[in-house]
């Protein structure tokens, strides 16, 4: 019997409303805020920075950052090493840059460590772990988010050969009174669907649980190649470098992938 409980709905919401403010110095704080304004002006200057460095597009940029954060909640939900995509790794490197900001968002906001395992050298073995890694990923983002990775974002790999999407046959929602969830938790999406059931509202609904496009794989209907899009300029400079500090240390959840080193970084 899956249950509702407020941790995982606790989780996503720190993420959600989460914007990034702790890659912002103090002395650039009112900088950021005349470039970019509103609430998350540091997530726009986060996307800005992922844009220029990247030559992505800023409305996909934006949308990675979103992406980015489920992958965030998956790692921390999960029984096993989730493995990201080669775009959310390279959203991920940009994110551990800022270290002592990295480090202070494990603690507030997540509420461990979030520990990055790159590989060092690749081997047969490696690679098949991260390809089992990265189905179970996918596999679990479809049960907590109701809905199919969008293939710009989650489809390309970091390691080789490449791996294509296994589609799951007959997936289904997932009721809370399923037993289907191996934590004994009711699927995330359940607590936003505005059911008496989750004890939800219909104001609760949200646009990231539930639709989505298709994942198909080689000859289907979406794009499996690298997704970007011609950067605009801005006369703002986001890139305030590292923000100095180590790496959170200790136990806490983490992530493998594979590639030889992971990231798109310098």
């Amino acid at each position: 019997m899956t249950t509702l409980s407020p941790a995982k709905k606790d989780l996503w919401l720190r993420l959600k409303h989460y914007h990034f403010e702790h890659l912002v110095p103090p002395h650039l704080s009112d900088h950021v805020a005349a470039c970019f304004g509103g609430p998350d002006a540091a997530t726009r200057a986060f996307a800005s920075k992922l844009q220029k460095k990247l030559h992505w597009s800023s409305p996909f940029s934006l949308r990675t950052i979103g992406e980015y954060r489920k992958f965030l909640y998956l790692g921390v939900v999960a029984d096993f090493e989730v493995t990201p995509s080669k775009v959310i790794d390279q959203v991920w490197h940009e994110h551990l840059l800022f270290t002592r900001a990295y480090d202070q968002f494990c603690r507030e906001v997540l509420g461990r460590p979030f520990e990055h395992f790159p590989e060092l050298v690749s081997t047969g073995q490696q690679t098949s772990t991260f390809a089992s890694q990265y189905q179970a990923t996918l596999d679990l983002y479809e049960e907590e988010f109701d809905m199919t990775p969008p293939p710009d974002i989650w489809a390309t790999t970091k390691f080789e050969p490449r791996t294509e999407r296994t589609k799951r046959p007959g997936r289904k929602r997932q009721s809370i009174d399923s037993d289907s969830s191996s934590s004994g938790d009711a699927p995330l999406y359940s607590y936003f669907d505005g059911s008496p059931e989750s004890g939800g509202h219909s104001h609760d609904c949200m646009p990231e649980f539930g639709g989505g496009g298709g994942f198909s794989g080689g000859g289907g209907g979406n794009s499996w190649g690298d997704a970007t899009g011609d950067s605009s300029s801005t006369d703002c400079a986001t890139d305030s470098g590292s923000d100095g500090g180590g790496d959170g240390g200790g136990g806490g959840c983490s992530s493998g992938c594979g590639g030889g080193g992971c990231g798109g970084g310098e």
